[in-house]
């Protein structure tokens, strides 16, 4: 048990010193990724925001709105006015496509110029953007735009991000409207800025818009994903905190910033989701490494209490709970087995242990019991009476726990001072040695003053039935020589028989707690006159004896026969 208590409290200490290791681990890492991850995540996202915007502003629209200096364009919109010689002005169409070449589409040719009048309808167009040029003239920025300013926006035009550039308006309230896919190529400042470790992508509507992706790798659609997820926690500038993604070791984190001016307003409005370079594997360490790197946070006063407590904790049961589960048993089966030697206690109550090895010792050891009060019954069987009129002196069994006590004589004494005699040999002589009672005189040494016939108490020898036989057995002595005694005297021995009897029976009934009430000696001696009776009348039947004894915890009476 002591090798145990041992264990259990190094087992305990064990429990708490991986619980510290966890709390060291949890300031250090939190799913992989340390705060430092974190803030350098974010931070790379602003300088993505920042990098659109400079990318916006720097795009080639802002050099469209010097077509309109052309001087064939300006003859063209104004075909009234005077010019030089007799020159025939030219078609608004030629004009147009002529000039926005020679100044902006021969450069760039993704490139869309249009002409739009007060009412913004498309009076004529260079390029191939058609359609997005007539979406962008929708716009509410082209709308409400001042008409003595020029004005450089980003829009998301047919599923792609555009830089749109607003002239300001003539005297007849035409504008120039030119709009360029915004440059996030290889070499742009965007894709120079933000990098190519990281998976990135612009997401309008949870759908990446077109050409932007960058080194999505295996993140899957972790991109959309956190979008849709956190893109209510964008700033209006700026970018989000990191936040996670996905689960287990293929985690990450990621931060969300809008599009700097219309393009991402809005709840629709295109997102810049910047994920980590690597998943939450590959923020393992070893475990000494990691404790290394978690120890400079320490452990706080909170944190420390927490850890002397599961410490107290597990250290008292590592020392009470052994002890519950095998002393305190133990302690009450040794305490029964003392109980059952005393007296005050007739059997084990092997039921009330449960389960376990000390269920199993009670269980065995109450059926040994058993197997030996059994045999002990078989040893009160029926004795054959001596033929030449010597009774044997048989001794009558009592429990281990009352070994060498006199019960039932009034007035014996309760402790055996007779040295151990063996009885005279028989045909049903008990050869087992046999200790003289008190009130008995040896087989060698006939009591004085005793007549034949006189009823003796036999004397006492260790317990072998089943049921503990607490009374004494009476014998008949019949050493004495002589003829049998006359009738009148051997009824008068018997009655004297019969009531010491009684006296015994009624003694232990007391003793066993068991109640004596409208229990008389008439009814007693009437019983035993009718079972001697009884038995008498068999041929081979010498005497009958009776011998008081304990049958489930209660006190009961067995007749004997003596056979001649």
């Amino acid at each position: 048990m002591l090798l145990t208590k041992i264990w259990a409290a190094i087992l305990a200490c064990l429990a708490t010193a991986f619980l510290a290791g966890m709390f060291l681990l949890s300031f250090g890492t939190a799913g992989g990724f340390t705060d430092a991850d974190r803030a350098a995540l974010k931070a790379k996202t602003e300088a993505g925001v920042v990098a659109l915007e400079a990318a916006i502003q720097a795009s080639p629209v802002a050099r469209a709105p010097a077509i309109l200096s052309d001087p064939y364009l300006k003859l063209a919109l104004n075909p009234g006015q005077p010019g030089i010689g007799k020159v025939t002005p030219p078609s608004l169409a030629d004009a147009f496509a002529t000039a926005a070449n020679s100044a902006v589409l021969s450069d760039n040719t993704q490139m869309t110029v249009g002409l739009f009048d007060k009412s913004g309808a498309l009076l004529v167009y260079a390029g191939g953007g058609h359609d997005e040029l007539v979406e962008a003239a929708l716009l509410p920025n082209f709308v409400t735009a001042a008409t003595d300013k020029e004005d450089q926006f980003s829009a998301a035009l047919r599923g792609s991000l555009h830089v749109v550039r607003i002239s300001k308006a003539d005297e007849a309230g035409r504008r120039l409207v030119a709009i360029h896919p915004l440059d996030l190529g290889a070499n742009s400042i965007f894709r120079r800025i933000l990098g190519t470790q990281n998976p990135a992508a612009l997401v309008r509507s949870g759908q990446p818009l077109e050409n932007t992706l960058i080194n999505p790798g295996n993140s899957g659609d972790a991109l959309t994903k956190f979008a849709t997820e956190h893109g209510k926690d964008a700033p209006g500038v700026g970018a989000s905190d990191a936040f996670k993604v996905g689960e287990g070791l293929n985690a990450r984190i990621g931060s969300i910033g809008r599009v700097p001016g219309p393009a991402g307003a809005g709840d629709d409005g295109a997102m810049l989701v910047v994920l980590s370079a690597n998943t939450a594997a590959a923020g393992q360490k070893d475990l000494f490494t990691a404790l290394g790197d978690a120890k400079a946070n320490g452990l706080s006063g909170e944190h420390l209490a927490i850890l002397l407590f599961v410490l107290a904790i597990g250290l008292a049961l590592a020392l009470y709970l052994p002890n519950l589960e095998a002393a305190n048993p133990i302690r009450r089966l040794t305490a029964e087995f003392n109980a059952m030697r005393l007296g005050s206690q007739q059997q084990l109550f092997y039921d009330t242990y449960g389960t376990g090895p000390v269920a199993e010792l009670a269980k065995a050891a109450h059926a040994y019991h058993e197997a030996l009060r059994s045999s002990l019954a078989a040893g009160v069987a029926e004795e054959d009476g001596d033929p030449s009129g010597r009774a044997s002196r048989r001794v009558p069994a009592v429990s281990p726990t009352r070994s060498h006590r006199k019960v039932g004589r009034t007035g014996a004494a309760d402790r055996v001072d007779a040295p151990a005699v063996v009885a005279t040999p028989g045909p049903a002589e008990d050869e087992a040695p046999t200790m003289a009672h008190p009130s008995v005189p040896s087989s060698s040494q006939p009591a004085a003053g005793r007549g034949p016939g006189f009823f003796t108490m036999p004397a006492t020898k260790p317990l072998r039935s089943r049921e503990t036989v607490i009374g004494n057995l009476m014998t008949m002595d019949n050493e004495a020589q002589g003829s049998g005694p006359e009738p009148a005297k051997d009824d008068a021995v018997r009655e004297a028989y019969y009531q010491e009897v009684f006296e015994e029976f009624v003694k232990f009934k007391l003793e066993n707690n068991e109640p004596i009430d409208n229990f008389t000696y008439e009814k007693f001696a009437t019983k035993l006159r009718a079972n001697t009776a009884e038995l008498m009348k068999r041929p081979d039947v010498k005497d009958v004896q009776f011998s008081v004894y304990i049958k489930d915890g209660k006190v009961a009476l067995k007749a004997r026969v003596v056979r001649g």
